[in-house]
């Protein structure tokens, strides 16, 4: 039970990594919040706080986070920014501006978003954390919406954990790989187009990223911040 008594914020809740990581927060002792635009998907996970919002919609995601904040007692020891979407694969040439506002709006600005509203109510000697990318370390191609935004996540959170060092909050980035989600079998080819730059040969499960957040949400990570965990089956290795 690392996170007996913490209460955990995770954006991008619903599926994928951040469900994943928010049933395992609660099997270890967390009373947490989620967040997301899928109503239905937040309600399936059971938990007993949770709202709906866009995280690019800074009026939806202030109003949730201080909804779920009191909820849980006025309190978040822990925010995870884990909201994020893939938009399909483009060359430059083909690039539609809206797709790149909608991306970088929701994973990128949406962080930033995110912890403003929430860090009025996280306690010195709390966490933040972000789901980056492995794409964020070593590029790919015809994906430069994805790869600027989880690229400006990364330096993001290097400047919080320098910002926030006198306060003890910690901010680390998780840097997934191909990992089996919803989000990823909905772009079609994108694994059989991944794969192939894998070492390992195979894909990250949703639940072992959970397992990293969880420790990092923990106090055996206390004296972690400002790091990048890559967890991509030796996609960055060289």
């Amino acid at each position: 039970m690392r996170l007996a008594g913490r209460r955990v914020l995770i954006t991008g809740a619903a599926s994928g990594i951040g469900r994943a990581t928010a049933l395992a927060a609660a099997a270890e002792g967390a009373r947490v919040a989620a967040v997301d635009v899928d109503e239905n998907g937040l309600a399936a996970l059971g938990l007993p706080a949770w709202a709906t919002a866009d995280v690019g919609d800074e009026r939806a995601i202030t109003d949730a986070v201080a909804t779920l904040a009191a909820e849980l007692g006025g309190t978040l020891d822990v925010v995870h920014a884990n909201a994020g979407i893939l938009p399909p694969p483009s060359r430059i040439e083909d690039l539609d501006l809206d797709t790149w506002d909608r991306v970088l709006r929701t994973n990128l600005t949406g962080v930033l978003l995110t912890f403003r509203a929430a860090l009025p109510f996280v306690p010195d000697g709390g966490a933040l954390l972000v789901t980056g990318s492995s794409l964020a370390i070593r590029p790919n191609t015809h994906q430069l919406p994805y790869v600027a935004a989880k690229a400006g996540l990364h330096a993001m959170v290097r400047s919080l954990a320098l910002e926030l060092a006198p306060r003890r909050i910690r901010a680390n980035v998780l840097a997934p790989g191909l990992t089996e989600t919803p989000m990823v079998r909905a772009i079609e080819g994108h694994v059989e187009r991944g794969l192939p730059t894998v070492p390992l040969g195979e894909m990250v499960e949703a639940d072992e990223v959970a397992t990293l957040a969880v420790h990092l949400m923990s106090d055996d990570a206390r004296h972690v911040t400002g790091a990048v965990y890559p967890m991509d089956g030796g996609r960055t290795a060289g």
